[in-house]
């Protein structure tokens, strides 16, 4: 598996797991996006445009959901106002390692299912 290169924000930044992969933002099978890392999630919405006015799009809640291994960032259209929902998985592997590697002895894992992977059909590469 290949990984992305990592910059020199990754060394010092704790939210950016120094060890992304190809899969990043790649969707499963179910639609959700593959999130390694905290800080992925805010960059993928600053990423995004409105699809009515192509202004960019602001975070206005994180609900966590890491009992089905996932986080939806809620997002508002800066330009006119319409509301976006992004769903990301964080059950797999590499987050989960990164995760248990922040918080040490603290790290329980929530999720009780097998990490998700990527379906190789729908990746989406930045």
């Amino acid at each position: 598996m290949s990984r992305r290169k990592h910059s020199r924000r990754a060394e010092i930044d704790p939210g950016v797991n120094p060890h992304r992969t190809i899969d990043l933002f790649a969707l499963t099978p179910d639609g959700y996006i593959i999130a390694q890392d905290i800080a992925c999630q805010n960059e993928y919405v600053a990423q995004q445009r409105c699809s009515e006015c192509n202004a960019s799009l602001a975070v206005i809640a994180q609900i966590n959901r890491s009992f089905q291994g996932l986080v939806e960032s809620v997002c508002i259209c800066q330009g006119c106002g319409l509301k976006y929902s992004f769903i990301f998985d964080i059950s797999n592997d590499v987050y989960q390692a990164w995760w248990a590697e922040q918080m040490g002895e603290l790290y329980v894992r929530t999720f009780d299912g097998p990490g998700r992977v990527a379906d190789p059909a729908q990746r989406y590469f930045t």
